[in-house]
């Protein structure tokens, strides 16, 4: 599917979703959120833009009928699909509860020690 960015006028429009490409074009005037969200990502991966929305069991359903193939391995992206992360760790929560166990750490090392002074 090396030409998916070929398909970005309104009468030939191609989304690639999760790795798999639709033919959208049908759907335009049908889609319960407007054409324009579908244009703005015609001929390209729009993936993150569908995920955000939250699309129904329904939506995803509907999905099928469009399909005309598949994402070469190359053209892929790097995250799998139900991959909510950006792939390199867990973030800062570590680093704050790291960070809050050695202030509790601190904190009961100065109590005890004032105790027994």
């Amino acid at each position: 599917m090396a030409d998916l960015g070929k398909h970005a006028k309104r009468e030939d429009v191609w989304l690639a979703i999760h790795d798999k490409v639709y033919s959208v074009s049908k759907y335009l005037d049908e889609h319960p959120g407007g054409e324009e969200v579908l244009m703005d990502r015609a001929g390209q991966n729009a993936t993150e833009d569908f995920e955000d929305v939250g699309h129904s069991k329904d939506a995803r359903k509907q999905l099928e009928k469009f399909e005309v193939g598949e994402l070469l391995p190359s053209e892929r992206s790097s995250k799998k699909e139900g991959d909510g992360g950006s792939g390199e760790g867990g973030g800062a929560m570590p680093l704050i509860l790291v960070s809050a166990l050695v202030a509790a750490a601190g904190v009961a090392y100065y109590y005890y020690t004032t105790q027994l002074a």
